[in-house]
């Protein structure tokens, strides 16, 4: 039978791999929404292709459908968002440091809730 300090080694050692591991999935998740907002902002803003979306009461859109401009800033925002939020994610877990890389994880899931939520009003 495995004595406490094993076992308690065994989870600590579990939450650490966790802990460490956790950050390279978010990272991947924040990299792709911050490619997703910022190519939206490419495609709207510089490349021009307007056309291609929806703008105004034609359905009914969220709320940053109002305009290109709208729709342009707003994906600007979230892309820039998100990778600021992995930069950080990156950079604390090569420095392991815990209390950035739980700040990184936690931003990038609130970043996450805030654009769910944001999407929903109309």
């Amino acid at each position: 039978m495995p004595s406490y300090w094993t076992l308690h080694t065994m989870t600590n050692n579990s939450n650490s791999k966790l802990l460490w591991t956790l950050p390279y999935l978010v990272v991947a998740f924040g990299l792709l929404f911050a490619f997703i907002g910022l190519s939206e902002f490419y495609n709207v803003k510089i490349a021009g292709h307007e056309s291609a979306y929806a703008f105004g009461p034609i359905n009914e859109n969220q709320w940053y459908y109002q305009n290109a401009s709208i729709y342009a800033s707003y994906f600007l925002i979230s892309g820039l968002m998100f990778f600021a939020a992995s930069l950080l994610t990156v950079w604390a877990t090569i420095k392991k440091n815990k209390t950035l890389v739980i700040l990184g994880i936690s931003l990038t899931i609130l970043f996450f809730l805030a654009q769910l939520i944001s999407s929903n009003v109309q």
